[in-house]
């Protein structure tokens, strides 16, 4: 839509989560694009040869990564992953759920929390009370035993 325009969505700054790009700013882009006064630009190489030279093809675009060097920490986390994933047994426990209620009464508790409670909250709290109460979902395997927790830690890993 916007390319089809003419619009480049370099040029258009996103409002949604993490600066997403929403129909919305693409639509603004266009309308303002639409009323600002339409300037030709001479390129230098245009004005030194004088000739009418082809349309230039357009650049890539910058800034679609940023590289960052891993820390140390983060490093070790991989590897951690990575070899429990690959070296120890694993098993999934899946369930299908209708979350109705739950969006109710996440409505209702934010009305009065004093910070917002969100879905993923209300599901690790779910996760960790459903471990306490069937504890052999809460267990380790070990080479010789398998170890069963009393306790439960949850982490969520993104």
């Amino acid at each position: 839509m916007a390319e089809e325009a003419g619009l480049s969505l370099a040029t258009v700054a996103g409002t949604g989560p993490n600066d997403r790009i929403l129909k919305a700013d693409v639509e603004e882009a266009l309308a303002a694009a639409k009323n600002a006064p339409v300037v030709a630009k001479e390129t230098p190489k245009a004005k030194a040869t004088e000739k009418k030279a082809a349309p230039a093809k357009a650049a890539e675009p910058s800034g679609l990564y940023e590289d960052f060097e891993n820390s140390t920490i983060r490093k070790v986390i991989a590897e951690r992953l990575t070899f429990s994933k690959q070296n120890i047994p694993h098993y999934y426990v899946t369930i299908s759920v209708s979350v109705d209620e739950l969006l109710k009464i996440r409505a209702r508790l934010n009305k009065v929390a004093s910070s917002k409670i969100s879905v993923n909250d209300m599901v690790i709290k779910a996760a960790s009370l459903a471990a306490t109460k069937v504890p052999e979902t809460n267990s380790q395997w070990m080479d010789s035993h398998t170890r069963q927790f009393k306790h439960v830690n949850m982490n969520v890993a993104v």
